[in-house]
C-alpha cells in the first residue's frame, strides 16, 4: 500500500520532476541526491545551517523544472548556475548565509555542476562525469534502430538516466540517510529562502520576461514552493529499497517520454510497459557503468568546490 501511495504521489511528481530535464542538456549535471551528498560535506555539519545549506545546494534548479515556460528557461538557468553570486550578495546573516553558502557551491562555473558538465574529475576525457557516462551508456547500449530516435536526441535520455543512476547509488551505497535528509532540508528550509531568490533575481527577469515586478516576485516564490514540494516527494522515493526506487523513477521517465519525442515527431510503437522496461534496463546498466567511480568523482568533486569556495572567499 505504502508503495502505491507513492505510485500516485509521483504522478504529479514526474511531470514537473523530469520534463524539463529532457528539454535542455544544461539542465544536466549532479541530481538532488549528489548535491545534498556534496553539500552535507561542505560548510557546517550539524543542525538547521547544514539543513539549510543542503536546501540551498539543491534550490539553484528551483526553475528547471517550470517547463510550461520554454521561453524562460535558458535565461533562468543561466541566472541561477552562472550568476550565482547574486544570491551569496544578496544573503545578509543566519540561514541566508548558510542557505546561500550552499547555493554558491553548486554552481556551473567552478561548483559542483562543473565537474558533471566540463572538468570530471576522474574520467581523463575533457568533459564532465554526466556527459562522459551518458555517452558511454550510448555506446554500450545503443537504442534498437527500428525506435527511429537518433543519438542526438538519445543522449538528452541517456543523460537524465545516469545522473538518476548517481543518485540511486549515493542513496543505497554511501549514505542510505540522503533521502530523508533531503526531505528534512525542504520542510525545515528557512522561509528567507525564496525571498532571497526574489532579491537576487526578481528585478531582472522582470525587465526580460517583460512582466511586472509584482508577477516576476510571484513567479519566483510559486516556483520554489512547487520545488520545494518536488524535493520532499524525491526524497521519499529515494527512501525506498533500490529495486522500488528504480522502478517510480522508471515510470516516470516512461510516463513523459513521449511527450519528450513528440518534440521531435518521434512516436513510439512499443507498450508504455515496454518503455519502461527499457528504462528499467537501461537505469540497472548506468549503474553498473557508474557504480566503479562514480564516489571517487563525487569525493574529487567535494575536495575541488571546498577549495574554490575558499579561494573566493565564500565563507560564514
Amino acid at each position: 500500500m505504502k508503495t502505491n501511495g507513492m505510485k500516485k504521489e509521483l504522478t504529479v511528481l514526474g511531470m514537473s520532476f523530469l520534463m524539463l530535464l529532457f528539454l535542455t542538456t544544461e539542465a544536466f549535471a549532479w541530481s538532488a541526491a549528489t548535491h545534498a551528498y556534496i553539500e552535507d560535506h561542505l560548510g557546517k555539519k550539524r543542525g538547521l545551517d547544514n539543513s539549510n545549506e543542503i536546501y540551498g545546494g539543491v534550490v539553484p534548479d528551483v526553475f528547471d523544472y517550470l517547463f510550461n515556460y520554454p521561453a524562460y528557461l535558458d535565461y533562468l538557468y543561466g541566472q541561477t548556475h552562472n550568476e550565482f553570486l547574486k544570491v551569496w550578495n544578496a544573503s545578509r546573516w543566519g540561514l541566508e548565509k548558510s542557505s546561500a553558502y550552499g547555493f554558491v557551491g553548486h554552481n556551473d562555473v567552478w561548483g559542483a555542476d562543473s565537474t558533471a558538465h566540463h572538468l570530471c574529475e576522474t574520467c581523463g576525457t575533457g568533459e564532465g562525469y554526466i556527459i562522459s557516462k551518458a555517452k558511454e551508456l550510448l555506446a554500450t547500449a545503443p537504442l534498437p534502430t527500428e525506435l527511429g530516435i537518433p543519438d542526438d536526441v538519445a543522449i538528452v535520455i541517456f543523460h537524465e538516466i545516469v545522473e538518476n543512476s548517481v543518485d540511486i547509488l549515493v542513496s543505497k551505497k554511501i549514505d542510505p540517510s540522503i533521502g530523508k535528509k533531503i526531505v528534512t532540508s525542504a520542510i525545515l528550509r528557512s522561509p528567507q529562502i525564496p525571498l532571497l531568490l526574489v532579491k537576487a533575481y526578481a528585478k531582472d527577469f522582470s525587465s526580460y520576461a517583460g512582466i511586472s515586478y509584482p508577477e516576476a516576485v510571484q513567479f519566483i516564490t510559486t516556483a520554489e514552493k512547487e520545488f520545494r514540494k518536488a524535493m520532499i516527494l524525491y526524497g521519499q522515493v529515494l527512501m525506498q529499497d533500490e529495486a522500488t526506487a528504480i522502478l517510480l523513477i522508471s515510470e516516470q521517465t516512461a510516463d513523459i517520454a513521449a511527450g519528450f519525442l513528440a518534440l521531435y515527431r518521434i512516436q513510439l510503437s512499443i507498450s508504455k510497459e515496454e518503455i519502461i522496461q527499457m528504462v528499467i534496463g537501461y537505469t540497472t546498466l548506468a549503474i553498473s557503468i557508474c557504480e566503479n567511480d562514480y564516489q571517487q568523482e563525487i569525493e574529487a568533486t567535494i575536495h575541488f568546490v571546498d577549495g574554490q569556495l575558499k579561494s573566493h572567499g565564500i565563507s560564514y
